[in-house]
């Protein structure tokens, strides 16, 4: 299945969940919400940066999500984490999404993930890798651009997809380029993508993204970005691969210089539920001359789809800081319904 169909497949699929199911006497459920768990495991086999390898949860997410009336679906994503050796419990998304409004309008309201390329709209346990790429994390914020906010999408008429979306944010923790925002000054944002079927066999994503809002400095700061995925699946075969990238400017209003960073992953699938990632990564800190650079290597063995194992090594070095590697084995599942589908 080639990547504009797997696209389809998924929007065919939420459309159906975005109609409520009618209940009948062998349906008493049908109305109450679907709930997810997501383990996040993980052991550091090996890091030299002198720091003591830990073995504990990275996460453990909670997923609830209902139609709460025929127009409008209610999800809720709630994470358990450990930072600075202290639990803590954060909303990482919560919204109301107005689907089938018609004329190929989609809206959404609450905390969301905003809409900057594609890998950082996912849930990292959706990922082929175990972090957000260096860039993301740098310019939109360790766990990505999540704030509260609205969200406005048309999906264009025609044979061809084409999505263009609009949102604005509240962004009330300053991050690494916005923040100090209100509803009356907000961070907007705008990203445009569509799908292009190259053949039976290859097809790919192409996107676009602008941001414009306050930043801590009391300025305004600028981000603008690409992202391209493209997957090749030879028709009747089960192995395929993947490669993605995404690049993001950023411009504070008190720095005269854009930074740039990017990254690139390549992901071979393989029938005996293996797979295989490799990644490079580069990314200027916006607002400094300092720079990172990052090579990671993965293999992912699928048990089945509610399991998985991952080891994966990552090597890091930068301008300001000794060079750092990392070995560690993941452990992932899920129970209940399946979480959000990726992007």
């Amino acid at each position: 299945m080639n990547l504009a169909s797997s696209i389809a497949s998924t929007v065919a699929t939420t459309a159906a969940l975005f109609s409520p199911p009618q209940p009948t006497q062998d349906n008493k459920n049908a109305f109450n919400p679907q709930i997810s768990v997501v383990g996040d495991f993980a052991i550091q086999l090996d890091r030299n940066d002198g720091e003591k390898r830990r073995a504990d949860f990275r996460e453990i997410e909670f997923g609830f999500a209902a139609d709460a009336d025929p127009m409008l679906r209610v999800e809720l994503y709630y994470s358990i984490v450990k930072e600075d050796d202290e639990t803590k419990i954060e909303l990482e998304e919560g919204f109301g999404r107005y689907q089938g409004i018609g004329r190929g309008i989609s809206m959404k309201f609450g905390k969301l993930a905003g809409a900057i390329g594609r890998v950082q709209r996912n849930h990292v346990d959706a990922l082929n890798f175990m972090d957000y790429p260096l860039v993301i994390q740098d310019v939109l914020g360790e766990e990505g651009f999540r704030h509260p906010g609205a969200s406005l999408s048309y999906l264009f008429p025609g044979n061809r997809f084409m999505e263009a979306t609009v949102e604005m944010f509240d962004v009330q923790e300053d991050g690494p380029v916005f923040g100090g925002t209100a509803v009356d000054d907000p961070a907007w944002l705008g990203h445009f993508r569509t799908f292009h079927d190259f053949s039976d066999s290859l097809s790919a994503q192409f996107g676009a993204t602008y941001m414009r809002g306050p930043d801590p400095g009391g300025g305004n700061a600028k981000v603008t970005g690409l992202d391209f995925t493209m997957k090749y699946q030879p028709e009747g075969a089960s192995a395929s691969w993947v490669l993605e990238s995404e690049a993001l400017w950023a411009k504070p209003s008190d720095y005269s210089d854009k930074t740039f960073g990017w990254f690139g992953r390549a992901t071979l699938n393989l029938p005996n539920r293996w797979s295989f990632t490799g990644g490079y990564d580069y990314s200027e800190l916006p607002g400094t001359s300092d720079v990172r650079k990052g090579w990671l290597f993965g293999a992912t063995f699928r048990a089945t789809e509610f399991h998985r194992w991952r080891v994966e090594y990552q090597s890091l070095t930068s301008n300001f800081g000794n060079d750092r590697r990392y070995l560690t084995l993941q452990f992932q599942w899920v129970i209940g319904a399946h979480p959000a589908h990726v992007y």
